[in-house]
């Protein structure tokens, strides 16, 4: 691990425990963290000129969505809706085209600049923005800033997963913002999954590592990352820290594990 990468590392495991939770920063340090060339805090100069954009000296979010819709033209990414690039923040940003959980984050993050109350609402398979906690009305910034009320939100739903599948309500409350950073990262570790980029799963497992919560599911995967990339003495980390915090059979079989890794460092 770099210097670079392990200082963005811990910048971004502070960030994800601040309350209120800076998304548009914590998902551009996501980016820099996976090789994105543009230097955070220019990021952070193009999220403040946009909010500076919004009409009005105390615009909603109704103006909030009409400027980056339809002046700044973000929307949707159809066409390529699994490339990397839409789940890079400054990616969407130059291209102003993403999938619905980056074009959330930059709403929510250019709504609260704005003293705008708003949250990500990450319903499965979908991610609206709600306008506040808990919201009331929900925007599709993918489908052009479509407004939606609760029986919209569930036909949008339904449209996603068919008419028959089980919906609830708690499907539109507001996502915890520590928990949007998780699925923006679970796009990447797919995706990196997908196309065998090691060095991609890894960094994008680092980060999901840093968000408070993360379970033994999630470090078994990065050990098993680390050691595939030949990095197996952080896997051994990964495990050994696994050994110390949980009891029982599971701590021994973690235990177990980075011993083994161990062994072919000797």
């Amino acid at each position: 691990m770099t210097l670079d990468e392990a200082e963005l590392l811990a910048r971004f495991g502070e960030l994800v425990r601040l309350r209120p939770l800076p998304v548009g920063e914590a998902a551009l340090v996501v980016a820099a963290v996976l090789g994105h060339p543009q230097p955070v805090e220019e990021g952070i100069a193009r999220l403040a000129e946009l909010a500076d954009g919004v009409p009005g000296r105390a615009p909603t979010l109704d103006d909030v969505v009409a400027h980056l819709v339809g002046t700044v033209g973000l929307h949707g990414d159809r066409a390529a809706y699994y490339s990397p690039l839409n789940s890079l923040l400054p990616a969407v940003l130059e291209r102003r085209r993403g999938i619905p959980v980056t074009l959330a984050v930059i709403t929510v993050d250019v709504a609260r600049r704005r003293q705008v109350p708003a949250a990500a609402v990450g319903m499965p398979g979908h991610v609206l923005v709600g306008d506040g906690d808990p919201p009331r009305r929900w925007c599709d910034v993918f489908d052009g800033g479509r407004w939606l009320d609760a029986a919209g939100a569930r036909a949008r739903f339904a449209g996603i997963h068919g008419r028959h599948a089980p919906f609830d309500p708690r499907f539109l409350r507001a996502t915890p913002d520590p928990a949007v950073l998780a699925r923006l990262l679970g796009n990447l570790v797919g995706i990196h999954r997908a196309t065998g980029d090691g060095r991609g799963l890894v960094r994008a497992l680092l980060l999901r590592a840093q968000i408070p919560g993360v379970g033994p599911a999630e470090r078994a995967q990065l050990a098993g990352a680390l050691a595939a990339v030949g990095r197996v003495h952080e896997a051994a980390a990964v495990w050994e820290a696994e050994a110390a915090e949980v009891p029982g059979a599971a701590g021994e079989e973690a235990s177990a594990h980075a011993a083994r890794l161990r062994a072919r460092l000797n």
